[in-house]
């Protein structure tokens, strides 16, 4: 299964929008955005925020908008607006006078209605100045406060904003520095968790594989009618809502998507359904870990050594003798920010109880790729997805499909080890086991006491052998699910 394997993130940000090329390391921010980190309402009234705010600025045609479109059609709950076509009001509430009784009532805005769910705001520079500090309250304290006509209202806005943009210039000027390109005052910059910098950088492979792509799009067609995947995901809400509500039926997902052979004959590695991928984060966003003591450590020492970079205005703060260059501001947001990307990691690995020092690394890492800042050497790399052989990370010998997908190397020779009968009962009495206690959840050792127990009378019990080559089988057909811990999952 996806949450047991160790490139787990690699493999669901190159699934995330695959259609377009590249931008690994946007897919895998917006991937984050979509699981959102922990939301915290202390005693004293306070709120600290756990959604995730994103925002895309680069050179026109880099595939922004396309970003966008894919997060407003996978997300349960969003809305779609433009800079251009909205204002402060429309973006947050509106008093509005009815005619006929000369009475104030409220209207609420897009980030209202959006209300734990995601907004999405295309040409995000278009928007005029007032209107975009109106929503500076809505962003980080994720209310909406209304002081007219004698009433005050707080309304609540807990959203994430992904928005998109072009610098100042239209296009970036490599002669000028990074903020100036931006043309955003740090006050609105701050409040974004991550500000990714895309440009149109101009090589004959990117080319040929965006060529590719877009000319695979328009030429396929098929043969009923139906779209899938990217397609389905990429057309409008109102088409594939009229496509009829049997292929909204709760059902088994096809986990990967079939295996295809690209033009240079070389296998195309594996990619997540779309379907799948949702049912996936919506299940990652039901845990709620918190930091451990290595993960509160090190977030603190990667925010002083943000702090520093910012100060010296160099990328290794201990190279006294190294280039100056002008960076984004870090504040205090910026910690939260990597308190909140910490813990959506944490939870795409399906780790329900702790932070660990690996979710704080690669949240550090995402941050300083999104400022276009070099990765130090002491942040641990993840495995490549993708090796210069073709053989997508995979050992010598395997392809990426042969890899482990459960965390027993031997389960591949345990399955032969139970029957077909056997097997079709370890089904029923797992199912059975789960409904009976109303729980999804269980230790793998729990689970196996209780299997044996409510076997009747006569059946012979199940071996540890014949439970893990069962158990592997059920991950197979994406019935439960194994994590690092030897917890199992019941996703059927």
């Amino acid at each position: 299964m996806i949450g047991a394997r160790e490139d787990t993130f690699e493999l669901l940000a190159r699934s995330f929008a695959p259609s377009i090329c590249g931008h690994e390391k946007v897919k895998a921010g917006l991937l984050l955005q979509m699981i959102g980190g922990a939301e915290k309402n202390l005693a004293n009234g306070t709120h600290l925020r756990g959604d995730i705010n994103i925002l895309l600025i680069g050179d026109p045609s880099c595939g922004k908008s396309q970003m966008l479109r894919f997060v407003m059609n996978t997300a349960p709950l969003a809305i779609s607006t433009t800079g251009r076509g909205s204002s402060g009001v429309g973006l947050t509430a509106a008093m509005i006078r009815d005619p006929g009784s000369r009475d104030f009532h409220l209207e609420a805005g897009a980030m209202v209605l959006a209300d734990r769910g995601v907004i999405c705001i295309d040409e995000f520079d278009k928007m005029g100045l007032n209107d975009r500090v109106s929503i500076h309250e809505a962003m980080e304290q994720q209310c909406v406060t209304i002081a007219k006509a004698g009433m005050h209202v707080t309304l609540n806005a807990r959203c994430s904003v992904t928005a998109a943009a072009n610098p100042i210039y239209g296009t970036f000027d490599p002669t000028k520095d990074l903020s100036t390109n931006i043309g955003m005052p740090d006050s609105l910059l701050s409040r974004f968790d991550l500000v990714y910098i895309v440009r149109d950088n101009t090589t004959e492979a990117i080319d040929r594989r965006i060529a590719s792509q877009v000319l695979k799009q328009a030429c396929f067609r098929g043969g009923d009618g139906r779209r899938f995947g990217v397609e389905q995901m990429h057309s409008s809400i109102l088409e594939r809502h009229q496509e009829g509500p049997q292929q909204q039926q709760q059902e088994a997902s096809e986990v990967f998507q079939k295996a295809a052979v690209s033009a240079d004959s070389e296998e195309v590695p594996e990619v997540v359904t779309v379907d799948f991928l949702r049912k996936y984060l919506r299940f990652c966003k039901k845990f709620t870990p918190v930091l451990s003591e290595e993960a509160a450590a090190e977030i603190s020492d990667r925010y002083v050594d943000l702090r520093l970079r910012f100060q010296s205005g160099l990328s290794d703060p201990t190279d006294t003798e190294g280039r100056k260059t002008p960076k984004l501001q870090v504040t205090t947001r910026t910690l939260e920010a990597l308190i909140r990307l910490a813990t959506a990691h944490a939870k795409l690995k399906l780790r329900k109880d702790f932070v660990l020092k690996e979710d704080v690394s690669q949240a550090f890492k995402l941050m300083l790729q999104s400022r276009e800042e070099d990765v130090p050497e002491d942040v641990p790399q993840p495995a490549p997805v993708s090796g210069d052989d073709g053989t997508d990370g995979a050992a010598p010998g395997t392809s990426a499909r042969g890899q482990k997908r459960g965390r027993d190397g031997d389960d591949l020779e345990a399955t032969k080890s139970i029957t077909r009968v056997r097997l079709q009962a370890l089904t029923t009495l797992v199912a059975r086991t789960f409904a009976r206690q109303d729980r999804q959840d269980m230790m793998k050792q729990e689970l196996f006491e209780s299997v044996n127990a409510s076997l009747s009378q006569g059946e012979s019990p199940f071996s540890e052998e014949e439970f893990a080559a069962g158990m592997h089988h059920l991950q197979e057909l994406n019935k439960i699910l194994v994590d690092e811990s030897d917890n199992v999952l019941n996703i059927s």
